[in-house]
């Protein structure tokens, strides 16, 4: 993976970008031991440019992929609470693996849910894109399930599962 073209890309350097590939860099580069593609590298932060996850998409990255630990680039998204990454992924197929779960058992939702404080919009833009809050995990608790015993939760994201 070309650290310049990841540095144009999260950047939101897309003319920069384009020249790199113009000259030989392979936008569709898996690395070898993750299975990463520049679509979750660019997703797996919080400031990635929306223009630039759109770029990826329209490069035809695979909004799909899963990567060595069972993520999806929506998967890293979420954990970087990336709204605008995480609506075009779902806007651009993402919402069929909108389920999957990594190797660690973890969903996009699931995920959401990992970290405190939990971030409203991230848990209602997942919900909205339909996904299941009663989903059981392999302990047998689903997320509503798991909220509904955890202290402190915000009564706005109770809420949201609520509907």
């Amino acid at each position: 993976m070309s650290y310049e073209l990841y540095e144009a890309i999260v950047d939101g350097e897309i003319e920069t970008a384009k020249d790199l590939i113009r000259k030989g860099e392979d936008i569709h580069h898996v690395t070898a031991n993750d299975k990463w593609t520049y679509l979750h590298k660019a997703a797996d932060t919080d400031d990635t440019p929306p223009e630039s996850i759109q770029f990826l998409i329209d490069q035809g990255l695979d909004v799909n992929a899963i990567d060595n630990y069972g993520y999806t680039p929506l998967i890293y998204a979420v954990r970087q609470r990336n709204v605008p990454a995480m609506r075009l992924l779902l806007e651009n197929g993402a919402k069929e693996t909108l389920e999957h779960r990594g190797k660690d058992s973890l969903s996009a939702l699931r995920m959401a849910i990992k970290f405190m404080p939990l971030d409203y919009n991230v848990i209602k833009v997942l919900l909205e894109y339909g996904a299941d809050p009663d989903a059981a995990a392999p302990n047998g608790n689903s997320v509503r399930q798991s909220l509904e015993i955890t202290a402190g939760i915000d009564p706005a994201i109770k809420a949201l599962f609520a509907q």
